[in-house]
């Protein structure tokens, strides 16, 4: 029989590790709230089931009762740095069962008004066992005495090598992996959810396009030397190419560095949509799971959830979190709009640039010998523009698109 504990049950308090884990079936949600000190006030039969205390020994309970030693201190370093900044956290965490097991969860938790509040899933996805291997070094290097603020330097470290520039890349790819998993979600085109997932679609199609527009200024980048060098080679006739040469090159500097400044690091204007995309949608999957929290936990036990507000806690969170999506999304959308501007400004510059090639192309005319590689040099000139122009026109169609949608959530 199963033992649970009770509040007259002391020795749960840091049971003796036992090495069992203990499993539980992926549509169980385990949810839990806490005052600003960390004191549980309210945890569903979920949680309470798997930790394996009654809501009467739980409640009132400080929350690291349920802290298992072989969690890293730097990831809890993080964790509250980011919750003190009012911000959400979602991360892998390993609990203790009052009987000295264990459990693994991917758990989300945000600040309330009062508190914390935490809904947590079956992890399943593959950065289960990256995030593992990080947290047993962790615990390693900890154990020889690193404290835990450099041990949540190293983690972010180690999170670099793998591809994720800081916490929130990391967090945001574990939410979205583990959110994709579960098949108790409506990911539909026309919910919520599916609307921000469209959102990012466009989002990296924007960036594509400008990664392809500065490509293709860095293949012709070198065409400008190539013309003063050639000018050269043409003696008199070739004064007029190499005046041509320096202004071509003193414009599309300029333009590549507009181009450049749409995705430069925290300023650029599709780096800001997107970190405001990453805040709406993790809200969103957040909000979600704390929606099917309390459809599941009043399907179950009604009576016992509305005697302890449990439904009226997850509501109020989602809620607020559905606002902070909604605030987001609006953010994209009035940045999203500066970008057909941008967009306008790069192609006048290219009729600029289509100018200073067709003076090229003019007095490689008067020339009684052309030379084969000033034809070529043309060529790849007006290639370039081509395609910059079309890039453009579709990152500025790209923009209108992110408008529309954000528009009906």
């Amino acid at each position: 029989m199963q033992h649970t504990a009770t509040a007259s049950d002391p020795a749960t308090d840091h049971p003796a590790p036992t090495g069992a884990e203990v499993d539980f079936p992926p549509e169980h949600l385990l949810a839990s709230a806490t005052d600003a000190r960390g004191v549980i006030h309210y945890a569903n039969q979920e949680f309470c089931d798997i930790a394996r205390m009654s809501k009467e020994y739980i409640n009132g309970a400080p929350h690291k009762v349920v802290r298992h030693p072989d969690m890293p201190r730097g990831l809890f370093h993080l964790m509250w740095d980011r919750l003190h900044a009012k911000l959400p956290v979602c991360t892998y965490v390993k609990n203790s069962t009052a009987d000295g097991g264990f459990y693994w969860v991917f758990a989300t938790v945000t600040p309330t008004r009062d508190g914390y509040l935490s809904v947590r899933i079956k992890p399943r996805s593959e950065f289960f066992e990256l995030t593992r291997d990080i947290y047993a070094a962790m615990v390693t290097e900890e154990a020889r005495g690193l404290p835990p603020d450099k041990s949540a330097e190293w983690m972010l470290a180690r999170l670099a090598e793998h591809g994720y520039p800081d916490f929130d890349a990391f967090t945001y790819a574990a939410l979205d992996a583990e959110f994709g998993i579960r098949e108790d979600i409506d990911t539909g085109s026309e919910s919520d959810f599916g609307k921000i997932v469209r959102l990012t679609e466009l989002m990296d199609k924007s960036d594509t396009l400008v990664q392809e527009i500065i490509g293709i200024f860095q293949k012709v980048r070198g065409e400008p030397i190539n013309l003063r060098i050639l000018s050269g080679r043409l003696e008199g006739a070739g004064v007029a190419i190499g005046t041509i040469s320096k202004n071509y090159e003193t414009m599309s500097a300029d333009m590549y560095q507009m181009i450049e400044r749409l995705r430069c690091d925290e300023t650029g204007l599709l780096v800001r949509m997107r970190n405001a995309l990453g805040r709406a949608k993790s809200a969103t999957q957040i909000a979600t799971l704390m929606d099917l929290t309390a459809r599941q936990s009043a399907a179950k036990y009604d009576a016992a959830e509305r005697n302890l507000g449990g439904r009226e806690i997850l509501h109020a969170q989602s809620e607020a979190l559905s606002e902070i999506s909604r605030i987001a999304v609006s953010e994209v959308a009035n940045m999203g709009k500066l970008v057909p501007d941008v967009c306008r400004q790069l192609r006048r510059r290219i009729n600029g640039l289509d100018l200073v090639k067709l003076l090229c192309r003019v007095e490689s005319g008067r020339m009684s010998d052309v030379d084969s590689g000033l034809v070529g040099i043309i060529r790849r000139l007006e290639e370039a523009h081509h395609q910059t122009d079309r890039h453009l026109a579709t990152l500025s169609a790209t923009a209108f698109q992110i408008d529309s949608t954000s528009k009906s959530l």
